[in-house]
C-alpha cells in the first residue's frame, strides 16, 4: 500500500492466510481501517486517507494486481497465491486511467492476470544489443520470451515488449499515445526533438515539465487499452538510452514505480514528485 504514485511506501507485507473467498478489498481490509462505498466494491479510505477533491483536485484509492490496474472493483476480483496487490491513493485529476505500471516486475509475465498467461514477445524495432539485453532479463526472472525483428505485433494475445529509439517506438499505436499527454496514455513522460535528438521529458503528476533527463537517458513504461495484454516500452533518444533503460529491467530498480526514466544508472520515478 502506497501513496502518490508509488512515493512512499504506507504498507508492504507478505501474506499467508489467504481463503478462498479472499478478494482484493478483503485482504486490504484485513490488513488496514478501510472504508467503503457504492455497496462495498470501492474503497473510500484507508487509515484515515480518504478520496476527496482538496484544493480541487482528485485523489482516490487505485489498485492493480500483478502490474496491471484492475477494471472490476475491489470486491470483485479474487485474490489467488503469488498474487502482488498494490493499492495507491493518488491524484488522478490529469490520468484517470492508468492501464498498467511496471512496478511489479517481472509480473505479469512471470505471474498472469485474471487466468490470462499471454506469451511474451521481444519486439525489436533496433537497438539489438538492448533487444538482447531485455530477452537476459526476462530470462533472469523465469519469463520465456521471442525475439521479434519483423515489426509490430497486431495481436492483443502477446504481451509486448516494444523496445528500440523513439523515432522507431512512437510509430507504435500505444507508444503514439505518449505523445499526446497522460490522460491518453497514462505515463508521464514524452520525447521532445531539438537539434536532432529526441530528449526523455519527464512530468509530474499535473502533467506538466518536471525534468529534461536528455537523449542519452531511457524509459521503461507501460500501457494497456481494453482487457488485452498490456504493452511494454523500452526506449530513448538514442540507442545509448535503450541501452540503458534495458539495463534497469529488474525487480529492484522498478518496484512501486508507474513508469521510470533511467540516466547514468539512476531510476527515477514518473510522474516526477
Amino acid at each position: 500500500m502506497t501513496r502518490d504514485y508509488g512515493n512512499q511506501v504506507l504498507v508492504e507485507k507478505s501474506l499467508d492466510d489467504l481463503t478462498e473467498s479472499g478478494d482484493a478489498i478483503r485482504v486490504l481490509d484485513d490488513n488496514a481501517d478501510v472504508e467503503t462505498r457504492y455497496g462495498g466494491d470501492f474503497v473510500q479510505s484507508v487509515d484515515g486517507l480518504e478520496g476527496g477533491t482538496p484544493g480541487g483536485r482528485s485523489f482516490d484509492w487505485f489498485f492493480s494486481v500483478n502490474g496491471i490496474v484492475s477494471e472490476v472493483g475491489g470486491a470483485e476480483f479474487p485474490v489467488n497465491a503469488g498474487d502482488q496487490v498494490w493499492w495507491d491513493y493518488r491524484d488522478w485529476t490529469d490520468a484517470m486511467e492508468v492501464g498498467a505500471v511496471v512496478g511489479a516486475f517481472p509480473a505479469p509475465m512471470s505471474t498472469g492476470y485474471r487466468g490470462s498467461d499471454w506469451p511474451v514477445s521481444v519486439e525489436c524495432l533496433d537497438s539489438a544489443d538492448a533487444c538482447r539485453r531485455v530477452k537476459e532479463r526476462l530470462t533472469e526472472a523465469g519469463v520465456d520470451a521471442d525475439i521479434s525483428v519483423d515489426g509490430m505485433s497486431p495481436t492483443g494475445d502477446t504481451l509486448r515488449f516494444v523496445v528500440g529509439t523513439w523515432d522507431r517506438v512512437k510509430a507504435d499505436t500505444d507508444a503514439s499515445r505518449i505523445e499526446s499527454d497522460p490522460s491518453s496514455s497514462g505515463i508521464f513522460a514524452r520525447f521532445d526533438s531539438d537539434g536532432g535528438s529526441n530528449s526523455l521529458i519527464g512530468l509530474d503528476q499535473e502533467g506538466h515539465q518536471a525534468e529534461n533527463f536528455g537523449s542519452d537517458a531511457g524509459l521503461i513504461a507501460a500501457a494497456r487499452r481494453g482487457e488485452g495484454a498490456p504493452v511494454w516500452f523500452v526506449t530513448g533518444g538514442s540507442e545509448a538510452g535503450v541501452e540503458t533503460a534495458a539495463s534497469a529491467l529488474t525487480r529492484t530498480d522498478l518496484e512501486h514505480r508507474y513508469a521510470a526514466a533511467v540516466k547514468s544508472g539512476q531510476v527515477v520515478s514518473l510522474p516526477v514528485l
